[in-house]
């Protein structure tokens, strides 16, 4: 392939069938029927009219078409609207846009833990209480009754 196919290393057009093991350095696009396993650092695009059944470890996945299988994405997998994925997945980050369908188990390692924030000093506080203050008393002069006639 040369520089004007995007950087592609290779594609599978649609209507082709390959059985075996597939091996590339940067980016990979299966456009037809693939069954096997994939290896590697880059990224693998499966085109709409993909039909995968493979065992699959890549830097990066993106789904259009239809894929079953084991999966490992170390930086990322997305499962593009009209992607169906059954598969187990490895990956470390997973965007499903709408209208994608993934049924299958997902395990999403855990990256190295963020640094935790400094404290900061607080300015003391009174407790809040949830009873509402009384209201004041009126102030108001005493006056006396007048007497009762009879």
């Amino acid at each position: 392939m040369n520089d004007n196919d995007g950087g592609l290393d290779g594609r599978l057009a649609e209507g082709t069938h390959v059985n075996g093991t597939l091996e590339f350095k940067r980016v990979l696009r299966i456009d037809g029927r693939f069954e096997g396993n994939v290896k590697s650092p880059g990224k693998l695009i499966l085109g709409p009219t993909a039909q995968v059944d493979a065992e699959i470890a890549v830097g990066e996945l993106e789904v259009q078409g239809n894929l079953r299988g084991k999966v490992q994405a170390k930086d990322r997998l997305l499962i593009r609207e009209g992607g169906v994925v059954e598969a187990s997945i490895v990956t470390g980050k997973l965007a499903i846009e709408s209208g994608a369908i993934f049924r299958g188990s997902c395990e999403m390692p855990e990256q190295e833990p963020l640094p935790e924030p400094k404290a900061e000093a607080k300015p003391a506080t009174r407790p809040v209480s949830d009873s509402k203050p009384a209201p004041p008393k009126a102030n108001y002069p005493v006056q006396s009754k007048p007497p009762v006639q009879t």
